[in-house]
């Protein structure tokens, strides 16, 4: 009896075993009324009342997105059939009393990019969902699935039922059935970590190193295919994986990429995750698009070093509803910004003017549109609230802080250390399942890299915000950033909308072009009263909204003459919520330019400058 009561037990422990898991299951081809239905079988759950939960925030996002605006029909079910009460504690979560009778939970799902009646903050597209019947599904799983609050690390099955002309991309491998693909996971982060892209196939796996490298691409035209797109980054991969010191961190990745007709929102760009990216772009042929693919996917691919593989506490231990946010975006975002185009100059893909170009940009766009007195720590810890229009500086100041912090590096080391060995070594130090503490980073980059000079980069210009020393950074290795006031001796006249295009930004709620900051504004503008942040409606009679924006400016200029009545229509914040709209009128003229300081090549730069050049440029 002992022995059939132990395998007893044993076979009943084995069975609670197999069904601690988390089982999904969404059918594509039932789509109605632009809706999914999920339907989500529990693990065996505790007594009493639990949390069915969805993302208020996901990691590589920095803004609230409340994705349980889009769930509607919810429900719980017990063995029976028989419905459970509930409580809906907030837009993301549902507390279901009697947790250990659930069954089965279902409810319904409305797409992101095209649901303009639900109100809340604009899902940036990369980070949302569509729902295109027999055509495409882009699905960010935290879109869809919800997860068992105190469960989060608990098996994931999801089975999805499809169209049989569509194919499921993603960097997680499924297991096909007929028309039905199933994911597993190890736990909720990593399976909305991971994208799925149903299409009809266009895709193709490069072999990198001893990496598979899936592209998916869906162009509504097909101006665009796979294959051209792998013939651009082909290059770029293998650049990278040299980069990183000639092996990739993951056995498995995946670009995704949507191309779209007309930009709803006029942005486009991607989001990272750990073996994926997923891609939202204007759809046009390889020759238009083919650099900014290049950069696009060049700064996505490298995070598979952070987060991957560098991350603090509140990434690895990430609350999807009450997120804490880590001060170190300009390591996050901004390193990688810098190292996605120091690579390309340092292997060959581009020369060092156009990496040059790409400093003068981001130095001029920083100062045009952002808030340089804020210290960066400060704004990544209130990205979400407070400086969350601040957060795009990521790419402009934390990309030049990556290119300052480079050079001290390597001038301490001789030329020999620079952000390329400290990130190899951070990795080593720390790996996907070790998080570092967020207040002792600058502390542990000191001891890493044997150089106590950069205590003062991070203390004056990433927790402080001293103005940073470009022009000595460039000195170093031979470049200059020529003096504004020098510059504005010759001046040059030219026909303007009163507003420089690197200031211009698009309010994700409006819908509207607005004037990002202060120094956008030229003297024309100034002289028609043009404010920051007003938002641009129309130009003389033709539309500035985000579909007409390039072609009525277009229209404009080669219509307009000197003297003609220039009329530019504006809303402007009111300070109560709301716009007061205006009609700015002059006639139209010449602008005086104030041109902006320029990068150029030093006469006869040094032979330490050529050095340091050298080494820095060294593949």
């Amino acid at each position: 009896m002992r022995h059939i009561l132990l395998y007893v037990l044993l076979l009943s422990g084995m069975q609670a075993l197999a069904q601690q898991k988390v089982s999904y299951a969404i059918q594509l081809g039932k789509i109605s009324q632009d809706q999914l239905i999920v339907e989500v079988k529990p693990p065996i759950l505790k007594a009493g009342a639990v949390e069915y939960c969805f993302p208020k925030i996901v990691p590589g996002t920095y803004a609230n997105y409340d994705f349980g605006r889009y769930i509607s029909q919810f429900k719980a079910f017990d063995a029976a059939g028989k419905e459970l009460k509930f409580t809906k504690k907030s837009v993301n979560q549902y507390l279901i009393k009697e947790g250990q009778k659930i069954a089965k939970i279902r409810y319904a799902v409305d797409d992101t990019w095209d649901s303009p009646e639900i109100e809340g903050e604009y899902v940036f597209e990369p980070a949302g969902t569509s729902f295109q019947a027999d055509t495409l599904f882009a699905l960010n799983t935290h879109g869809l699935l919800g997860y068992f609050k105190g469960y989060e690390k608990t098996a994931i099955e999801l089975e999805i039922s499809h169209p049989n002309n569509l194919f499921g991309a993603s960097s997680i491998k499924s297991t096909q059935k007929g028309n039905k693909d199933l994911f597993t996971a190890h736990s909720y982060q990593e399976i909305v970590d991971a994208p799925i892209l149903y299409s009809v196939p266009d895709t193709l796996t490069l072999r990198l190193g001893k990496s598979d490298v899936l592209i998916s691409v869906y162009s509504p035209n097909q101006t665009i295919n796979a294959e051209q797109i792998a013939e651009k980054v082909a290059p770029l991969l293998e650049a990278q994986k040299n980069y990183l010191g000639g092996n990739l961190p993951v056995q498995r990745y995946a670009f995704l990429i949507v191309l779209s007709e007309q930009l709803k929102s006029g942005n486009f760009g991607a989001l990272e995750h750990a073996q994926s990216s997923f891609y939202y772009l204007p759809e046009g042929n390889i020759q238009t698009l083919g650099q900014t693919i290049q950069d696009v996917c060049a700064h996505e691919f490298f995070h598979i070093l952070t987060p991957l593989n560098i991350h603090s506490e509140e990434i690895g231990n990430f609350d999807f509803i009450e997120p804490r946010m880590s001060q170190h975006l300009w390591l996050y975002e901004g390193l990688t910004e810098y190292a996605a185009h120091h690579m390309q100059v340092k292997y060959g893909l581009t020369d060092i003017g156009q990496f040059m170009s790409t400093i003068q940009e981001k130095w001029q766009t920083m100062h045009m549109q952002f808030n340089n007195d804020i210290p960066f720590t400060n704004m990544s810890k209130k990205v979400l609230d407070t400086y969350k229009d601040q957060y795009s500086n990521v790419y402009q100041k934390g990309a030049l802080l990556g290119f300052g912090l480079d050079l001290i590096l390597r001038k301490g080391s001789n030329g020999a250390y620079g952000t390329q060995e400290m990130m190899r070594d951070l990795a080593k130090e720390y790996g996907p399942n070790k998080s570092f503490k967020d207040e002792d980073l600058f502390e542990k980059l000191v001891q890493i890299t044997h150089q106590s000079a950069i205590a003062q980069f991070f203390k004056h210009y990433v927790a402080g915000n001293k103005e940073l020393p470009l022009n000595e950074w460039l000195n170093d290795i031979g470049y200059a950033l020529r003096d504004k006031n020098e510059a504005n001796e010759n001046p040059t006249y030219a026909l303007t909308l009163g507003f420089d295009f690197q200031a211009l930004s698009v309010n994700s709620e409006t819908k509207r072009v607005y004037i990002g900051a202060e120094p956008g504004i030229n003297a024309f503008g100034k002289s028609l009263d043009l404010q920051a942040k007003d938002e641009l409606i129309s130009l003389n009679g033709l539309p500035l909204d985000i579909a007409n924006f390039v072609k009525s400016t277009e229209e404009f200029v080669q219509k307009i003459r000197v003297g003609d009545l220039f009329d530019l229509e504006i809303a402007r914040p009111n300070g109560k919520g709301g716009f007061d709209i205006y009609h700015l009128r002059a006639p139209f003229e010449r602008t005086r330019m104030e041109n902006q300081n320029t990068i150029y090549e030093l006469k006869n730069p040094t032979e330490a400058q050529l050095k340091l050049r050298k080494d820095w440029l060294r593949s």
